[in-house]
Formats: structure tokens, sequence, C-alpha cells
């Protein structure tokens, strides 16, 4: 009797383990007008959301609204990372976005430019199924001495032999012949 109880009692369990695992958000597929969207997702909307995206709400920051929000969504799809890489690099153009640098390979990173801001599309697969996709938009700098950089560092010297360290010339290559 209880064995059976048990046997009845393990999906329903299963189930709700299940569904208590999922703390994401349904987005709606964009196409490039905020109206389509429902009042809650329209804090976004100048980046495209995939068809059948589910927003990460625990690793999701979003400051501000609509084409002037800072911060990162994180999606997860159930299409192929090859696939989302695709669509972003297809969309995003779509949306203003000019493609100033990308990477694609395990974990592929697309950047783009719009105005004064910088969106970063990072696309990982899933350890079991599918693809986790992280936008990061925040405003760009406009150049390098903004931050207290140079643009031109001068060479650093070696640590000196009081630390413990030794520093000595390279012989010069040799030559081939």
């Amino acid at each position: 009797m209880m064995r059976r109880a048990f046997r009845l009692a393990l999906p329903l369990l299963a189930g709700l383990a299940l569904a208590g695992c999922s703390r994401g958000t349904n987005l709606p597929p964009t196409s490039g007008t905020a109206s389509d969207q429902p009042v809650n997702f329209q804090l976004v909307t100048d980046i495209p959301i995939p068809a059948g995206a589910t927003m990460d709400n625990d690793r999701s920051l979003i400051l501000s609204d609509r084409d002037r929000w800072t911060g990162r969504v994180v999606m997860t799809l159930s299409n192929s990372a090859n696939e989302v890489t695709a669509f972003y690099q297809s969309q995003m153009p779509n949306f203003g976005w000019q493609p100033m640098m990308s990477v694609t390979a395990e974990t592929s990173v697309l950047t783009y430019l719009r105005g004064d801001r910088a969106a970063t599309v990072q696309v990982e697969r899933r350890t079991v199924y599918g693809t986790t996709v992280s936008v990061t938009v925040a405003p760009k700098q406009s150049d390098a001495s903004s931050v207290g950089y140079e643009s031109s560092p001068a060479p650093r010297a070696a640590p000196s032999s009081s630390g413990g360290i030794r520093s000595e010339q390279l012989a010069p290559p040799a030559s081939r012949r």
C-alpha cells in the first residue's frame, strides 16, 4: 500500500519540483515596435527578443526604460547557439545597432554601437538543452582619457631586485641563415 502511494506521489512531487525551478518571465518576440508587447515588457524596446525567449529575472537588471535603459537582460532559449548568434547578427542592425566586433566560438560575443550607447550580446550553449543569451547595454565612453588612462600608456619599468625578483636582459634572437 505504501509502495503504491509512493509511486503515485513521485510524479506529482517531480512536477512540482520542476515547476519551482522556473524563475523566468516569458518574453514576447520584438518586431521593432513597442505596441506589439504587453505593457510590462515595454521596458526594453531597442533590442531584438527572439520568439520563445524566457527572461531570467534573477540575473537581469534593467535601469530606466525603453530606448534609454542600461543594464543586462539574460534570456534562455530552446534554439541552438548558432541559430541565436545568427539571429542577433541579422536583427541588431534592424534596431539601429552598428556591429563593431564579433567572436563566434563556444561562447560567442557580439559588440554593437548605437549613438552614445554600446551593447554586448553573449551567447552560450546551456549544459543540457538550448542557449543562454546575455545582452548588456551601457553608455559608451567617449575616449580613454575620460576614465583616467592615457591613450598611449608609457612602458613600466621592471620590478627592482630588492623584492626578490631578478631581471636580466634577453639575448638578441639568433639570425637565420
